[in-house]
């Protein structure tokens, strides 16, 4: 930034002839250093034109310009002193809109340079919502409540790397060439071009991924570092442990694992635990199952853009369960931990 304001100062002291020979060499060495400087200069100094000094061509001329400044200083027309003035007023009014000009050109091709790092996203996808995404690459995807997902204005380098913290659903630009990666917290994803789920919240030990189309690499790493790999193939399905390192792989309906994504929630067979965790993630929500009989009850059902409360009472309706919403106290610094539901066997409320 230093050096732009420099440049500034250099160009509108030459062009309003108050430049030295030391500043006009210095002009003159920067204008050589490259096209992009060179064009800038002639941008600014065809704006200047006007004022009878500005010279032809891309280059400056230091001796040519010294010698048009000791001229003025030797000149004593008064024709000459009030043409002097109102080109030094000028200079006044001109020099905020070339200095600015200039500034804005210097700072947007520094953004637009290759050199420069890209610039990181983050977004996060409120409890009870989801947000869909276009990446630079074309690429598309769809995250889920209460997730979240960081990612460059630009992609650079050998890969397409996103970091994700929930459940999102890919959509993948062909590119054999950069492969695009999706990292969590103990999963790392890798394709090229097609469709697939991936769940990892970082409070978690389970990661899953889910393949719609194509082929996936997935890398796995456990709490002892040991680290795995897996290739699915389509309509397969990934359970990963990072506790114990276990992992299970399985041919599945994938519509199940992403149709979330559409509003709905579908449970085929599911036991209640799996189904109460799913909701307790979207919907932010702490539930506790009470008592050994509910724990083995399976459940066939798809939920479409219900609420929390509807979903309870469909549960509550389709098997002899009940459920209790555990009143909230203050916390200390009088903020409210998050909610928390009981569900138990129907005639055996908690005390």
């Amino acid at each position: 930034m230093e050096e732009n304001n420099r440049i500034v100062i250099l160009i509108t002291r030459y062009l309003s002839g108050e430049a030295n020979i030391e500043e006009l060499k210095e002009l003159k060495e920067w204008t050589e250093r490259s096209k992009d400087n060179r064009m800038i200069f002639q941008n600014y100094k065809n704006i200047w034109a006007g004022s009878g000094d500005s010279e032809k061509g891309n280059m400056i001329n230091a001796e040519k310009s010294f010698n048009l400044i000791k001229k003025r200083i030797t000149f004593k027309s008064p024709a000459k002193n009030l043409w002097q003035y109102w080109k030094n007023v000028a200079a006044v009014l001109l020099v905020p809109l070339i200095a600015g000009n200039i500034l804005y050109y210097l700072l947007r091709t520094d953004s637009s340079s290759p050199a420069t790092e890209p610039v990181y996203n983050e977004i996060f996808a409120a409890f009870g919502t989801r947000s869909a995404i276009k990446l630079s690459d074309g690429s598309s995807l769809w995250l889920n409540s209460g997730s979240s997902i960081k990612y460059p204005d630009r992609f650079t380098g050998n890969d397409r790397t996103v970091y994700l913290n929930g459940e999102a659903y890919f959509e993948v630009e062909s590119n054999p060439e950069k492969p695009f990666i999706v990292e969590t917290s103990s999963v790392k994803v890798k394709a090229t071009g097609t469709k697939f789920n991936v769940t990892g919240y970082d409070y978690e030990k389970e990661a899953e991924v889910t393949l719609v189309s194509g082929k996936v690499e997935v890398c796995m790493t456990d709490e002892n570092n040991k680290f795995n790999k897996s290739f699915l193939n389509l309509n397969q399905h990934l359970l990963f442990n990072s506790a114990d390192g276990t992992t299970i792989i399985k041919t599945v309906d994938v519509y199940k694992y992403i149709a979330w994504k559409d509003g709905k929630l579908i449970f085929r067979d599911d036991p209640l635990s799996s189904v109460v965790k799913k909701i307790g993630q979207i919907f932010n929500v702490d539930i506790e199952l009470r008592g050994e009989e509910i724990q083995n009850y399976s459940y066939r059902a798809t939920f479409e853009e219900e609420s929390l409360e509807e979903i309870l009472k469909l549960l509550k309706i389709s098997s002899p369960i009940d459920y209790l919403e555990v009143k909230r106290a203050p916390l200390p610094d009088n903020s409210f931990p998050r909610k928390k539901v009981i569900i138990y066997e129907s005639g055996k409320r908690p005390i």
